[in-house]
């Protein structure tokens, strides 16, 4: 009785061994395949013309009427804006929690006012800090009082 109890734990052990190494091969094909299609998308040539729905339904359906009697128009989008556009790095965010005073959800309320960066931090007016303790920080005083300005300009010289 002891002898078939290992047995089958063995032969669920090597079955589990397999499935898993059958998800890393998928796994890692789908990443392959979805690198694959971003350098086709990067490598696509943007300077071809589009065509219009007339168009392309006659080269799919030769000899059938125009759907509709639309002038023919084609859009000619430029490489280089189309390159530009995927090629644009992620704004910068700073960990805003390294300042005094700030914890993670006044970062994300930072953040989602569009502070994101010890730079903007560092270049607020009085104006904006008003602004941000009556909207965001919802603490009159404590940008000041917490110098959030001074540790920031320290901060960035890190």
């Amino acid at each position: 009785m002891y002898q078939m109890d290992t047995s089958l734990a063995m032969y669920t052990l090597k079955q589990a061994e397999t499935m898993l190494a059958q998800q890393h091969r998928f796994f890692n094909q789908m990443i392959d395949d979805s690198l694959a299609l971003n350098r086709a998308m990067m490598d696509f040539d943007f300077s071809m013309d589009v065509l219009s729905v007339d168009e392309a339904m006659e080269l799919m359906f030769p000899g059938v009427a125009p759907v509709s009697g639309a002038k023919k128009k084609s859009i000619k989008p430029t490489r280089a804006a189309a390159t530009k556009a995927i090629a644009q790095t992620p704004p910068r965010k700073d960990d805003l929690k390294l300042i005094s005073g700030v914890g993670p959800g006044l970062e994300k309320k930072l953040q989602d006012a569009g502070i994101t960066t010890y730079a903007q931090i560092a270049k607020l007016t009085a104006r904006e800090i008003t602004e941000l303790e009556t909207h965001v920080v919802k603490f009159a005083g404590r940008i000041t009082r917490d110098d959030w300005i001074g540790q920031a300009k320290q901060l960035m010289n890190k």
